[in-house]
């Protein structure tokens, strides 16, 4: 977290929002804090995920649009977490810090365990249920329309425009090629068929898997963007730290891909031509990262593995390489 932020979430911050939600403060466990502070606690014997967003990273018109979605997701069975109402019967309070503001919400806990990707369970069992996870929300999007008072969630490159390119540094090879990026998806057609709201970081670390389904969570990033960008996003994460495989493009071309669209496919066929804009919103993932690292870190005590993550992003920025190469010869 910015340290201007962390500077304002105190205590305090934390007991008032505790209160509001009828939850013990002292029972809160600590489980996050890079884009939002995130913690653990109890209410009415269940557990459940209280969460703090600064009005730097959102507003509360957006917090309470993934809300809404959410409701409507979690209202049609989809395999999320639905969030609950306050002990004042609101889904966001707001906390007063200084000049600015904390979004207080609490959520419902994901059933099953986090997966490390270099685990024995992250296999083609789990890919299938991640394909057959993310298909239903993008099923139910396609029917979901926004209340009359609620304002969309923004479009993602405009929103990488207010997130992101602030914070990437003023290097010509690299601002060039983020530019190429945003571009070239700017002018992909926004049909029924391929855009719609979108979680758009349905990576391992944003569910949980009970050994038959995955439940998604962290709807912080949802924005109105191309459906392939949540199928590119797994493909991302699924190779990147991930030292249990030897040939990546391998690995996804001959073992991910193919059970994570199988799964897909059950609950949303689409054409999979479309699938050839993968390597494109692979390249924004990269281009989004380079851009929050250098706003989430300090850049004036990096240490070696930080230097290197930042420095292997910049080298496929520049090069316009996606971080695995991927075909399709095995979904036919």
């Amino acid at each position: 977290m910015e340290q201007n932020v962390e500077i304002l979430f105190k205590d305090e911050v934390v007991k008032q929002g505790a209160e509001l939600f009828n939850l013990n403060s002292s029972s809160l466990k600590k489980l996050g804090s890079f884009e939002n502070y995130v913690f653990s606690g109890e209410r009415d014997g269940k557990d459940c995920i209280l969460r703090f967003t600064h009005s730097s990273h959102r507003t509360k018109q957006q917090v309470e649009a993934e809300l809404a979605w959410l409701q409507f997701l979690q209202k049609n069975q989809a395999p999320v977490c639905g969030p609950f109402k306050s002990a004042n019967g609101q889904l966001v309070e707001v906390i007063s810090a200084e000049e600015t503001f904390f979004f207080v919400s609490l959520f419902e806990k994901a059933e099953g365990n986090a997966v490390n990707v270099n685990a024995p369970e992250f296999n083609q069992k789990l890919f299938f249920a991640w394909g057959k996870a993310t298909g239903i929300l993008h099923r139910l999007s396609d029917e979901y329309v926004e209340k009359e008072k609620i304002i969309k969630r923004p479009d993602l490159v405009d929103e990488f425009r207010f997130q992101f390119a602030p914070s990437i540094p003023k290097d010509d090879a690299v601002q060039e090629n983020v530019e190429k990026v945003l571009t070239r998806i700017k002018q992909l057609p926004k049909d029924k068929e391929r855009y719609r709201l979108i979680h758009s970081d349905i990576h391992s670390g944003n569910f949980f898997f009970d050994g038959e389904k995955i439940t998604i969570f962290d709807f912080d990033d949802c924005s109105y963007h191309h459906i392939i960008g949540d199928i590119a996003i797994p493909i991302y994460y699924s190779v990147w730290f991930n030292n249990s495989i030897s040939d990546k493009a391998k690995f996804i071309n001959e073992i991910f891909l193919p059970a994570f669209m199988k799964g897909f496919l059950t609950e949303n066929p689409i054409n999979l031509q479309l699938l050839n804009d993968i390597p494109l919103f692979l390249k924004l993932r990269d281009c989004e990262l380079y851009g929050v690292l250098h706003k989430k870190w300090d850049l004036t005590s990096l240490n070696e593995k930080q230097v290197a993550l930042l420095s292997e992003i910049r080298e496929r920025i520049v090069s316009e390489t996606p971080i695995v190469e991927v075909n399709f010869d095995n979904l036919n």
